[in-house]
Parts: structure tokens; sequence; C-alpha cells
């Protein structure tokens, strides 16, 4: 762990809060994008990363909490939370499509192809099993490297590399008619 990562959380252990807003502002955004890849809906996947640096707060109050591999404890957290969610909505439909990704000022053509780009790559994710939508959307999306994604997902890393190449043969032959260029991922 980096020297500045081990202070921030030694920091963060004892409830500074430049150190917590820190850790917010650092880990905010990739937490809901991640969220957000298995809900597919953007108020639930705002709640529930705020439910992870929450949670967070608790475990540090309490004494408990990360003292090594803050991102992975923080995408574990996350983990546990939208499947948790995924239970509780399983028989409601939260499928609408929305343009989170959307280019600000972008024409109305430009959108509507994002718009179906952004549908086919999350219709695409959601093809594949939970694991390896997992493990892709970690790897590639958020960037972890894949000891961290084992961390997260409690893996052997050797199991991570297997759903990792799984996944991404599925997501290339389910994206086989759209021009999405996925010929550099490996």
């Amino acid at each position: 762990m980096p020297a500045e990562e081990h202070e921030l959380l030694e920091r963060a252990a004892r409830l500074d809060e430049a150190a917590l807003a820190m850790i917010f502002d650092q880990y905010y955004d990739a937490i809901y994008r991640y969220i957000y890849i298995h809900v597919r809906h953007a108020m639930t996947a705002e709640d529930l990363a705020a439910d992870v640096f929450k949670r967070l707060l608790e475990a540090l109050e309490r004494g408990e909490g990360p003292d090594r591999h803050l991102k992975a404890w923080l995408y574990r957290v996350a983990r546990n939370l939208f499947v948790d969610e995924s239970r509780r909505q399983r028989h409601r439909d939260h499928a609408e499509l929305e343009d989170g990704m959307a280019a600000a000022g972008a024409d109305v053509p430009a959108q509507a192809v994002l718009n179906t780009l952004q549908r086919d790559v999350l219709t695409a994710l959601h093809a594949l099993t939970p694991r390896q939508r997992e493990v892709v959307s970690l790897r590639f999306i958020e960037g972890l490297t894949n000891e961290e994604v084992a961390r997260a997902m409690g893996l052997p890393v050797g199991a991570v590399k297997a759903l990792q190449h799984r996944g991404l043969a599925a997501l290339r032959r389910a994206m086989q008619g759209a021009e999405v260029p996925l010929e550099g991922i490996r």
C-alpha cells in the first residue's frame, strides 16, 4: 500500500474530517459508476454509493473498517449493497433508459448514437454472468488490477483471470454487430 494511502487510512481511523473528505472525493465517482453498471438506475446508484461511505464512517467509528486495501474494501461493500438491492428489487422492472453519459451540448443525432451505444453496451454487460460482469466492470471500467479485483470479490487471482477471459469473449460475441471497437481488449 502506498505510504500516502496508509497515512490517509490512519487519519480516517481517527475520524479526521479532511481525510474522510479526501476518501469520498477520491472514490465516490468510481463507486457510483460501478454500482450504476449493476443496478442501471441513477437514483438507486446514488443512494447505494452514499451508503458505502456511510458504512465506512460507521465502521471507523466502531474502530473497525479497512486498515489496508481501502479501495478493495469500498468495492466489496458496494458489491454487497447492490446484491442486497437486487434481491429486494427482483420483482420490479427498473429498465429505464438514461442519458447519464451525455456530453453537454451534443446535437440530437450524436446524442441518439451515444444513447444507443450506451444501451447496447449495458445490455451486453448484463448478458454476462453476474461474476463475469463484476470482473469486467471492476477491471476495465474502474481500472482495478487483477489483485485488487480478487480482494474486492474474495476470489483467487486465477479465478478473476478466468472470469475476465470468459466475460470478454462473451462481450465480443454480444457486440459483434455493434460499432464498438473491442479488438484492443485482452
